[in-house]
């Protein structure tokens, strides 16, 4: 696995952890790896780039996942 991958995983591991979400899962396809997030049930899902351009991927996939549970809750 990636680095960049590894620290992703880590940051939502601590989502997951602090109970923001209830689990998530990693997927990709051809360009992005994809981060799907089970929230209130519902599974929701969030692309990240394959071979990132800065260091901040993780802060920046963190900060879409907490913008998709504002705009459900």
């Amino acid at each position: 696995m990636e680095s960049h991958v590894r620290e992703v995983k880590k940051e939502v591991q601590r989502l997951k952890d602090s109970g923001e979400i209830e689990d998530f899962d990693f997927d990709h396809d051809k360009r992005h790896h994809r981060v799907r997030f089970l929230f209130k049930g519902q599974w929701h899902s969030i692309p990240f780039a394959a071979s990132p351009r800065t260091s901040n991927t993780n802060k920046f996939t963190r900060q879409q996942i907490r913008r998709i549970i504002r705009s459900v809750s």
